[in-house]
């Protein structure tokens, strides 16, 4: 099981379905993925410096709630990783 969610400019996070085609180049999402114990934090190609400093404080505190069991990983746009990906498969699978 796989979280999404969204970073907000006001540094609140929207719970988002996510999937491959609904990654938006100017957003930055964090995604907690249980199966691995892994945080992504997905950095759009045109996301704001704001935004990606706010995803990195809220994928720190995700960590801290889940455990230090759980690792923080950083992705750019375009330099998706297969565990990512697999990942973001996760988040669907949340979906009735």
């Amino acid at each position: 099981m796989a979280d999404g969610f969204e970073m907000q400019e006001d540094g609140t996070l929207l719970e988002v379905n996510l999937s491959r085609n609904k990654l938006e180049t100017h957003s930055v999402y964090c995604i907690v993925d249980e199966a691995t114990r892994s945080i992504f934090l997905w950095k759009g190609r045109l996301s704001g410096v704001r935004k990606k400093f706010i995803g990195a404080h809220v994928a720190n505190r995700m960590r801290n709630e889940h455990g230090t069991t759980f690792r923080v990983h950083s992705v750019d746009e375009g330099d998706e990783t297969s565990g990512f990906f697999n990942a973001l498969e996760r988040c669907n699978d949340n979906t009735p």
